[in-house]
């Protein structure tokens, strides 16, 4: 899609696959991202994502959806977050903030 997959998700397991050493990530938000895991939007590790490739060009380069991040530190990341942990996708939408179900469940709980 080349846009940014955001919101909360769960990671899950490994494999090994077009992108090496990668990690599942399922979606937790209803309408937002809970189509990650059939979409394959999954962390791996980019040779474009880079401080020189952002000294480069001003910015690293893009991924289909997935949140890429560096080779040089892929396998650390993924290992110690796989298996469970929440992470969380920023992006300053407006649209994203007034949607999230996760969101809105933890200002209804005034958290």
């Amino acid at each position: 899609s080349l846009q940014s997959s955001i919101g909360f998700f769960i990671t899950s397991h490994t494999y090994t696959g077009s992108n090496g050493y990668s990690l599942r990530l399922i979606g937790m938000e209803k309408g937002i991202n809970d189509k990650a895991l059939e979409r394959a939007i999954v962390m791996h590790g980019a040779a474009y994502v880079s401080e020189s490739m952002a000294l480069q060009n001003g910015r690293i380069g893009r991924s289909w959806g997935c949140p890429a991040v560096s080779m040089s530190e892929h396998r650390q990341i993924i290992d110690l977050i796989k298996g469970g942990s929440c992470l969380y996708i920023y992006a300053a939408q407006q649209q994203y903030a007034s949607h999230s179900p996760v969101l809105q469940q933890a200002a209804a709980m005034h958290l």
